[in-house]
């Protein structure tokens, strides 16, 4: 028996097996030209934004990064100035109030001075009116 009778017997006809062939390769070179060239090219542009996403997002992460030392080195700079000066201030306020201490201390020795002076001019003038009390108590007795 031949192939060709065999296939016969089964419904198999080559001009209707041909024909579909034909049909088959035209759908496809449709579909290629009309539907996958499209959808290939959509999918690349895709592909494309999505890398360049990842990219700028990697981009961002690395600033960000160097944002953030760069942040951080300020802040450490800023506590560092922050400490100079306080430890500055602390310094200044000591020698203000050593100074304002020798200055009291100035004034207070200034006022006791003083007020020695005037007790001592007081006790003269006492005495000078007591020796006159008594020289008139004298002289009246006289």
């Amino acid at each position: 028996m031949d192939i060709g009778a065999i296939l016969t017997n089964l419904g198999f006809d080559w001009r209707v097996a041909l024909a579909n062939l034909v049909n088959f390769l035209i759908i496809v070179w449709i579909l290629k030209k009309f539907a996958f060239k499209p959808i290939e090219t959509a999918i690349k542009n895709r592909e494309d934004k999505i890398k360049k996403g990842i990219e700028d997002a990697e981009r961002a992460t690395t600033e960000f990064q160097m944002a953030k030392q760069v942040c951080d080195k300020m802040i450490s700079e800023a506590k560092t100035e922050a400490n100079k000066i306080i430890a500055s201030s602390q310094s200044q306020s000591e020698k203000i109030i050593a100074e304002a201490k020798v200055l009291q201390d100035e004034q207070t020795k200034q006022i006791i001075l003083k007020a020695k002076k005037l007790i001592k001019q007081e006790k003269e003038k006492e005495f000078i009116d007591l020796l006159k009390k008594n020289l008139e108590i004298e002289l009246v007795k006289i």
